[in-house]
């Protein structure tokens, strides 16, 4: 029995290119165009699964990652409240070669983490969400030979290091330990975690979000 979705694209009008978007899923999900619109049919055990909700919405995960383009999938029920109709086109350009992907558990959360990031307007909570993507490939965060530790507050930490600071500095309070405070003294902060009665606390911090997105990017980019 097939589970019937129409993919509608969140914002503007966007441009589409149809074959390497078909070409990135799986076999078990059909792409086709009817009138304009964009629909994905799921084969499942009974007719409007909603257990292929989640099938469907990690593939758009991916889309979005690999393209900035953000689609919703809506499902098609026989009975219907209310009737919206889009005409639009998909832009932003999948990666030549891009074919099904291989999921993991790890991987589907990864990408759910970086879309709730890239939707956040919060510097402060896009570096929580951004460094759990970092922990679920690196979890041993005490594990020096991949958070090397900081000891010159002359230089930059290396990358996965900063960003696993800055999320101490945004996830927990009071004083900062001794690699924490040297980072913080890299910032010209005072030795505070959480401090933001600082003046200058927030915005040195939230201008540091860049290092924890490419990170995180990294990360997730060796897995797609």
């Amino acid at each position: 029995m097939p589970t019937v979705y129409r993919l509608v694209p969140e914002g503007k009008t966007v441009d589409l290119e149809l074959a390497p978007l078909r070409a990135s899923f799986p076999t078990s999900i059909c792409l086709d165009l009817r009138e304009g619109d964009l629909y994905a049919t799921i084969e499942s055990a009974v007719p409007e699964d909603r257990a292929t909700q989640l099938l469907i919405n990690r593939e758009l995960d991916r889309i979005y990652f690999l393209t900035c383009v953000r689609l919703r999938a809506e499902m098609c029920c026989r009975t219907v409240t209310l009737d919206l109709s889009a005409s639009y086109r998909i832009q932003g350009r999948i990666p030549a070669g891009t074919k099904p992907q291989q999921w993991t558990e790890r991987l589907s959360l990864q990408l759910k983490l970086w879309a709730l990031a890239m939707e956040s307007a919060d510097a402060l909570i896009k570096i929580l969400l951004l460094f759990q993507i970092i922990e679920l490939s690196y979890p041993d965060t005490k594990d020096t030979k991949v958070y090397p530790r900081y000891v010159d507050p002359a230089h930059p930490p290396h990358p996965r290091t900063e960003a696993k600071l800055l999320r101490h500095l945004v996830a927990h309070a009071g004083d900062a330990m001794r690699q924490t405070g040297n980072y913080l003294k890299f910032l010209g902060l005072p030795p505070r975690l959480s401090n933001l009665t600082h003046p200058e606390w927030s915005h040195k911090v939230s201008d540091r979000v860049k290092v924890v997105e490419g990170e995180a990017r990294d990360v997730v980019q060796s897995a797609v």
